[in-house]
């Protein structure tokens, strides 16, 4: 969009304090810049949301399944029902149960009154929600109190964890020097599963995809998210190596990686090169810089100008 164009409506109807945030960690010149930049966090925020919902629902199946087989249940009962959970000491002295496997209950139940009143306003009936209608209701936050400490314990083989750990995930992460690995080993998952959790809220709540406050360039942004993305799949990983290939092999992180290059994010804020072509052959050199580079440019023949898209499918490794 040229700069000439009136950005006043915009301005007016967008908050100008977001509006701030973008000029302030990319550096934007003009409204052509800053409203170019907002629409490529559009774009990168549009992109990541298969991703994120891909992996909630891997998760969420993946520990769901598991704590389906080890926790049998007789009718009318539901395996988190019976999930045993580490007790603590209150403040009077009492043992209550463990703070984030209360919260695990309580977000469960939740679950289950919102699987329930769905049916209600499907049917017009009461009925009892199945299982798996309770889980798909289950908030993502849920499944990171599972993976506390309150549901970890070596010695009883009634618990979840570590006995299930292996069963939950194909892979796990890689830690060294301790004693106790199979318990850092949990947590480390538990953490990854809260970083992305926090990280999907920012995506839903139309505010930049980074923390304004940390990053003040637009290369240390785009480091941030290419940081964000590999974290995201690297959990997909430790679910399953077959699906986190599955997700490379049909073009997301392709396009996620394409969004978040420094050429990019130029090309949304309107500053970019025109490639002329002259013949054949520097077309073929600028397909095959889009193609090896994962980047678009715009090109120019004779004055009429073009847009070109890499169409290389080949594996991002």
């Amino acid at each position: 969009m040229p700069q000439s164009y009136d950005y006043q409506e915009p301005r007016r109807l967008l908050s100008q304090q977001r509006l701030t945030s973008y000029e302030s960690s990319l550096k934007t010149q003009d409204d052509a810049e800053l409203f170019g930049a907002y629409c490529w966090n559009l774009a990168v925020t549009g992109a990541f949301y298969p991703l994120v919902q891909l992996l909630e629902v891997a998760l969420r199946n993946a520990l769901h399944n598991v704590a389906l087989t080890h926790y049998p249940c007789p009718a009318g009962k539901f395996w988190y029902e019976e999930i045993p959970a580490t007790s603590v000491l209150n403040p009077v002295g009492k043992f209550v149960i463990a703070p984030h496997a209360k919260k695990f209950s309580e977000k469960m139940k939740s679950a289950y009154k919102e699987a329930r009143q769905t049916i209600v306003e499907k049917t017009g009936f009461i009925l009892e929600p199945s299982i798996d209608q309770i889980i798909a209701n289950t908030a993502f936050v849920t499944w990171e109190y599972l993976l506390d400490g309150a549901f970890y314990n070596g010695s009883d083989k009634r618990f979840l964890w570590p006995h299930q750990l292996t069963k939950a995930f194909k892979k796990l992460p890689r830690v060294t020097g301790v004693s106790n690995v199979q318990y850092l080993q949990r947590d480390a998952i538990r953490r990854r599963i809260e970083e992305i959790r926090h990280f999907r809220n920012r995506l839903a709540h139309n505010e930049p995809a980074w923390r304004v406050e940390n990053l003040k360039s637009r290369s240390e942004v785009i480091a941030h998210l290419l940081e964000k993305l590999d974290n995201m799949l690297e959990l997909l990983f430790w679910i399953s190596p077959a699906f986190r290939r599955y997700i490379q092999d049909i073009g997301i992180e392709n396009r996620i990686r394409q969004l978040l290059s420094l050429n990019e994010l130029n090309r949304y804020m309107h500053i970019y090169e025109h490639y002329p072509i002259k013949n054949l052959e520097s077309l073929y050199m600028l397909t095959e810089k889009s193609n090896n580079e994962n980047c678009r440019f715009h090109f120019d023949i004779n004055g009429l100008n073009g847009f070109l898209v890499p169409s290389n499918t080949r594996l991002m490794q």
